[in-house]
């Protein structure tokens, strides 16, 4: 085994080329031909589904969990069910970077370069800036300035690749907050290791997307079985989506709570909602935003719960807790909107570049796009326009409505 990583904990990291012995057959026939690894393949996949955990301690050593994951992999991909793929990926990146923080940052560098990554450790002249942070332990306030020392690089245009799909949206990973220099980005070894755990996510996806599966019966087996074992776990139409396309008669269905038409949603919220579905990963500022928009609708807790089941680090006592919030029900008791649309639109929320009719907030674009669907049904209906047609078109938005929405 090549010296430095520890492949039990990084099985992805491994290749035909460093492990030979191990790839004289595909791994997901010799698992699915041992007992012993099947029932290990199993439990794994039992307790990462449920947890959220990649349980390395029922592994004996590297060459169990690297034969094991490229076993996942082949029926990751046989199934394919983004909701299991993505959870398994969540699994197998969040333990990992737990673990690189006990790492030298020899091993970083190794894992992160076995990755892809031009990544690289600065020992001298490594750029520091000093940083201002409060000291919590004591009652009163106390302001510490610390040197940062930013040791760990890579390349600009690889960090923007890895950040811009759902780091970016957190300042903590903006560019701007870290030094650039030549060409290349240097982080803390925080950052660097939250980086690199996108990264692995990102590479078991792709790792899955590239498997070519045995078509052998022992092979078909094992998925069989595995799909009875983890069959909860998978993707299931949502019973909690209403469709009101055929019967919408008025905006409202309840007092304060607006019907929930999915092809009337404004593109953010639509662009999130189809992640949800299909059990992608969206960031923390999306998930808030797409919770306080349904909170606004109208939706419970429950009913807003039910589209954040399918993500892969799903955990419903801490998802709940963050939806009250949002909803007002702890804490300040403070009723979140979502952000407007300038807002949206800077943090890469938001897909399209130009604005939506109806107002400068989701929720007011929404409430348009329903008084005009409205109007269309009742101009169907009866060939003449609606007032909710005509109001939608031709005025101005209420100062009511200008306040929800943000305008």
């Amino acid at each position: 085994m090549p010296v430095g990583l520890n492949y039990t904990y990084y099985p992805f990291a491994a290749s035909q080329r460093d492990f030979p012995y191990l790839f004289l057959e595909k791994p997901s026939i010799l698992v699915s031909t041992s007992s012993d690894l099947r029932e290990k393949l199993l439990s794994l996949l039992e307790k990462m589904l449920k947890e959220g955990v990649f349980p390395h301690d029922l592994l004996k050593d590297s060459d169990e969990s690297i034969l094991v994951y490229y076993a996942i992999i082949d029926v990751l991909k046989t199934i394919n069910d983004n909701r299991i793929i993505n959870r398994v990926a969540y699994a197998y990146s969040k333990t990992a970077a737990e673990q690189l923080k006990n790492e030298k940052s020899d091993i970083l560098i190794l894992l992160a370069k076995k990755l892809g990554l031009n990544a690289e450790y600065v020992l001298k002249d490594a750029p520091e800036i000093p940083i201002v942070r409060i000291d919590m332990k004591k009652k009163s306030r106390k302001y510490i300035v610390e040197i940062a020392r930013y040791q760990y690089t890579i390349p600009i245009l690889q960090y923007l690749e890895l950040a811009s799909k759902r780091l970016i949206h957190d300042p903590l990973y903006s560019p701007i907050n870290h030094p650039v220099w030549s060409g290349r980005i240097y982080l803390d070894k925080e950052v660097f290791i939250r980086v690199l755990e996108e990264h692995i996510y990102n590479t078991i996806i792709r790792q899955v997307m590239e498997a070519e599966p045995s078509s052998s019966s022992e092979y078909l087996e094992l998925v069989e079985e595995v799909k009875s074992r983890i069959g909860e776990y998978m993707t299931k139409p949502s019973t909690r989506a209403v469709e009101y396309k055929e019967k919408l008669e008025s905006m409202y269905v309840g007092e304060g709570r607006l019907v929930l038409v999915e092809e009337l949603l404004p593109p953010c919220m639509k662009k999130m909602l189809e992640s949800l579905k299909t059990g992608g990963n969206p960031s923390h500022a999306e998930r808030f935003n797409f919770a306080a928009f349904l909170g606004q609708i109208g939706l419970d807790v429950d009913e807003i719960l039910e589209y954040f089941k399918n993500t892969p680090d799903f955990n419903e006592k801490i998802a709940r807790y963050q939806i009250e919030h949002i909803l007002g029900l702890r804490g300040s008791k403070k009723k979140y909107m979502p952000h407007n649309c300038e807002n949206l639109k800077s943090s890469g929320i938001c897909p399209i570049t130009e604005q939506c009719k109806g107002g400068k907030n989701p929720l007011a674009v929404y409430k348009y796009n329903l008084r005009v669907s409205l109007g269309r049904k009742h101009r169907k209906q009866t060939g003449k326009p609606s007032i909710n047609e005509e109001t939608s078109e031709t005025s101005e938005l209420n100062s009511e409505e200008r306040a929800a929405g943000g305008i």
